[in-house]
């Protein structure tokens, strides 16, 4: 295992609080969830920084509240505009392992196939609570076509430092190994490759970034171990469906910029011919990958043969050349690719084979030690017999271009032509010492592959114990802390128990005083009734007068004729109330008579009634006081029942009087109703009234204008040559319309005016009209009354017409 460098060092306890690549104060990003080993808050135990990358920097770090252990924290580090698509590319990553790769229930999934994939742990990206409940179907919304990732805003419940947990994978990258790596460790790690691809296709996904920093050796070869590979860094991985090729979604893209010079866009040298002339021009058609899906991830293993068998340098350099000369492809036998395969997969996309046909074609190593090959020469030596002259076979052992390979290497065959002969003891003489070269030159290699080795060793052993150290440590302050955390929730219960303890006792004091100043309350309340039925008794006691019944009859009538006052009124109310509604006693109930027949015979028999009977009264007295406290509580029931009648009588009077004022006020609306009716009728009477004597003065205007203009007209007509005769007749002839004014509610209509008697002075004119002779006017024959009667009708059909709708309008207004 290779050192590692200055950056990639651990740093030491207390963990880093920002992230430890910021250049500047404000690019400071505070590492999410950290532990605080002072406060106890926090998951992660942050130890140091593993590597970092375009999009997210990885480190090392400690669960210290869940079963985790060990594992790589890959925090997102801070983007501007890109802050969301970043996420969503880490959210992506992490969901491919845990909902593909490494799912045990997609029917897909093998367990020996999975593990050459880093695994994902947990996703902090904020996505998981967006979108659709389906990783599928959240992922299809953004990475659709349709979705601006500038425009969309996206807002994450963890915005400000998304983050996933991955398994941590020990050990040392491809791209540091390749050096120091035998040809069968090569050979295994292009067939876990192969092997990882072939996984990959199961999913339709590809990977895009398949390159020696991306993997991992978490294994080298041993005699009881083989070589083993992890394969990290899914974070450009699309799914190879229709229409990912030339899907335009920021999200979806990489590698659009490369680089401004050609030796920046030489570093990409995995990406396939067609992927780089797409990137070369950023204005034109976006191409992710061309189908088939498998030929992206093929140049890329390809690509990758290229640096194990001769090194990425020169790697690079020859790649350039072969895409217009195939030809030129190397042989890479030597860690097991035939020239055909290696040709194939860095050609066009469509002749590139498929994962699994790379494992078929992969070639077997037969591989020699360094003791075995000298051996083996030694014996073909001795055996070989002399050859001609010009023709001398020779056995060499060359290394490949590219090859690091220490413990065997291929056998060839060269044949070398020398001018002139060598006899058969020079040729055991140069056995012998390329004999001897070859073991001392093998045993200088086992003792510095044993140092090597013991080195080795020594640094695992170190940092073993570096770890074991610092997980003890670390074990010892949690254990610190989980005791510090039960002392101080034992104390914490103490507390709250002490607290309990306290506010019981209290509460049950004050409910014993409350009960004891209730018990005195009680007491006091029955003493002050007792005391005021005691008054209330002697004042009774008081007032029964110590004479017979015949003098306190008399005395209590002669009280009740003179004036009572008003308390004593109530008094003497309340009492006889008691009285009835207390049961009868028998010895009240007796009649008067009786008692004053019963009692003067007492007097007489007993004298010494009054000290006698002393006992007696006392207990009466007694008897007294126990009724009369029955009786106080009779009275306030029955105060109780009038005060509740008395109320139920308020509400019925004041229901009463809202009926009575609601049927004032609507007498007062009929009346005014009423007076508005009588009004209109008057004003419609006064309007006709104007009609008539208009009408009136219209006819006599028109009487005037005839005889005016056809004197002599109206022979034996009184007043044909002079106007002294009243024209009644002509004033009566247009009567009123029947029926009301139009606008005017009247109860009945005005009766029509009486004809025009005989002996009044309409008759002589109406005569006069029926005497008149037909006559010629302007040579045609015409009739007077006919004329007078039509010109009346006329100008009386105008003026009725003109009157009713001023009639109407007035009205209205």
């Amino acid at each position: 295992m290779a050192k590692p460098s200055k950056d990639e060092e651990e740093i030491a306890v207390p963990a880093p609080v920002f992230s430890v690549t910021a250049k500047d104060d404000k690019d400071k990003i505070a590492l999410p969830d950290a532990h605080d080993p002072v406060t106890g808050h926090g998951r992660w135990l942050y130890e140091g920084r593993l590597g970092e990358g375009g999009l997210a920097t990885v480190f090392r770090a400690w669960d210290c509240k869940g079963g985790l252990g060990f594992v790589a924290v890959k925090v997102l580090k801070k983007h501007s505009k890109a802050h969301a698509r970043h996420a969503f590319a880490m959210h992506r990553e992490s969901q491919w392992s845990l909902e593909r790769l490494h799912n045990r229930a997609d029917p897909r999934y093998s367990e020996e196939h999975a593990k050459l994939f880093a695994r994902y742990l947990e996703d902090h990206t904020g996505f998981v609570e967006l979108g659709p409940e389906d990783f599928e179907e959240r992922r299809k919304d953004f990475e659709s076509p349709s979705f601006d990732w500038y425009k969309q805003r996206i807002d994450l419940p963890i915005a400000s430092k998304p983050y996933v947990v991955m398994e941590l994978v020990k050990g040392e990258t491809l791209q540091v190994a390749m050096p120091s790596m035998s040809a069968t460790e090569k050979r295994q790690v292009i067939l876990q490759c192969a092997t990882a691809l072939e996984y990959l296709e199961r999913f339709h996904m590809i990977h895009r970034d398949f390159r020696g920093c991306n993997m991992h050796l978490i294994a080298r070869e041993k005699p009881n171990e083989s070589c083993q590979l992890k394969i990290l860094d899914l974070g450009v991985m699309i799914s190879s469906e229709a229409g990912m090729e030339v899907n335009c979604n920021m999200a979806v893209q990489a590698f659009r910029r490369r680089g401004e010079t050609e030796e920046k866009r030489k570093r990409y040298d995995w990406l396939p011919w067609e992927v780089r002339s797409a990137c070369d021009e950023l204005q034109g058609a976006v191409k992710n990958f061309e189908p088939p899906g498998h030929s992206f991830d093929a140049f890329s293993l390809g690509v990758l043969i290229l640096h194990l068998l001769l090194g990425k340098t020169k790697a690079r350099s020859v790649l350039d050349s072969l895409q217009d000369h195939p030809e030129r492809t190397p042989d890479g036998c030597g860690i097991g690719v035939p020239k055909e395969l290696l040709g194939n997969l860095l050609a066009e996309a469509a002749k590139r084979p498929r994962p699994r046909e790379v494992c078929a074609q992969l070639v077997p190593l037969r591989l020699k030690s360094p003791q075995k090959e000298a051996a083996v020469s030694a014996e073909k030596a001795e055996a070989t017999p002399a050859v001609p002259s010009c023709h001398t076979v020779s056995h060499t052992t060359t290394k490949m271009e590219g090859s690091s390979d220490e413990e065997g290497e291929m056998e060839v065959v060269e044949m070398d032509t020398k001018k002139g002969t060598e006899t058969i003891g020079q040729k055991k003489d140069n056995d012998t010492a390329a004999k001897e070269a070859a073991a001392k030159e093998a045993a200088a290699k086992i003792a510095a592959a044993k140092e090597a080795a013991a080195k080795v060793a020594a640094a695992k052993k170190a940092a073993a114990k570096e770890a074991a150290a610092r997980e003890a440590a670390a074990k010892e302050a949690a254990a610190k802390e989980a005791a510090a955390k039960e002392a101080a929730a034992k104390e914490a219960a103490a507390k709250e128990a002490a607290a309990k303890e306290a506010a019981a006792k209290e509460a049950t004091a004050k409910e014993a005083a409350a009960k004891e100043a209730a018990a005195k309350e009680a007491a006091a309340k029955e003493a002050a009734a007792k005391e005021a039925a005691a008054k209330e008794a002697a004042k009774e006691a008081a007032t029964i007068p110590k004479h017979d019944v015949g003098r306190r009859s008399k005395s209590r009538s002669r009280s009740r004729n003179r004036k009572e006052s008003s308390l004593e009124r109530k008094q003497r109310l309340r009492r006889e109330r008691a009285r009835h509604l207390l049961p009868e006693d028998p010895a009240r109930s007796q009649a008067p008579e009786e008692k004053a027949a019963k009692r003067p015979l007492a007097e007489e028999t007993a004298p010494d009634a009054d000290a006698a009977g002393a006992p007696a009264k006392e207990a009466r007295r007694d008897v007294r006081d126990v009724t009369h406290v029955s009786v106080l509580d009779l009275l306030r029931r029955q105060q109780a029942v009038e005060k509740e009648q008395e109320e139920v009588a308020e509400a019925r009077r004041k229901e009463q009087r809202l009926q009575a004022q609601k049927q004032e006020e609507r007498r007062a609306e009929e009346e005014r109703q009423k007076q508005a009716q009588q009004a209109l009728q008057m004003q419609a009477q006064y309007q006709q009234m104007q009609m008539q004597m208009q009408w009136a003065q219209h006819a006599e205007l028109l009487q005037r204008h005839l005889l005016g203009a056809f004197p002599g007209a109206f022979p034996g007509f009184p007043g044909a040559c002079g106007f002294g005769t009243p024209m009644t007749a002509l004033q009566a002839a247009p009567s009123v319309p029947a029926g009301p004014v139009p606008g005017v509610v009247s109860k009945a209509s005005a009766p029509p005016p009486k004809p025009a008697d005989a002996a009044s002075p309409a008759g002589p004119a109406q005569g006069g009209l029926d005497r008149a002779k037909k006559g010629t006017l302007n040579g045609q024959s015409w009739d007077p009354r006919e004329l007078m009667a039509a010109a009346a009708a006329q100008l009386v059909e105008a003026q009725q017409t003109t009157d009713l709708r001023n009639i109407g309008s007035r009205t209205n207004t």
